[in-house]
């Protein structure tokens, strides 16, 4: 997918713009886990190096969480406890991190895991659908 960089990263630093979840997130890459702060906005997964100021510098890695699954890691396997997984259907591939703790593994996985348009679609018409069946049954009754 391709994007406008410079709006992408007007994106990463508004501060109007709220975050879903920010915080520590270490990424396993080919030669050991890369600290890093995790920024989630929208649908959209800003990763910076964790030393500089997110506002003055364009984060290392964007992904957009979309046709993907979020699922924990295997600590063992991995020698890192608190990890996650987000696996990519369509390119296959994988981005494993590793929170800072129990907790903050929990926000990560929820917020990750309902962030992408699908799950949104699906739960609005999963509303509306309650909605049309509780207007049908207010209608039965006042007949």
């Amino acid at each position: 997918m391709l994007g406008n960089v410079n709006s992408l990263l007007a994106l990463a630093s508004d501060p109007s713009y709220e975050a879903k979840v920010t915080g520590p997130l270490q990424l396993l890459q080919e030669l050991g886990w890369r600290s890093s702060l995790g920024v989630l906005k929208a649908n959209i997964l800003f990763l910076f190096d964790e030393a500089k100021e997110r506002k003055a510098v364009s984060p290392f890695l964007v992904l957009v969480i979309e046709d993907c699954f979020v699922q924990l890691g295997d600590d063992n396997s991995l020698g890192k406890e608190f990890t996650l997984e987000i696996k990519f259907k369509t390119t296959g591939k994988n981005y494993i991190f590793a929170a800072e703790n129990f907790k903050a593994l929990e926000k990560w996985v929820t917020v990750l895991t309902i962030t992408p348009m699908d799950y949104i679609r699906i739960t609005k018409q999963s509303f509306l659908e309650q909605i049309d069946s509780l207007d049908e049954d207010s209608r039965k009754r006042n007949e």
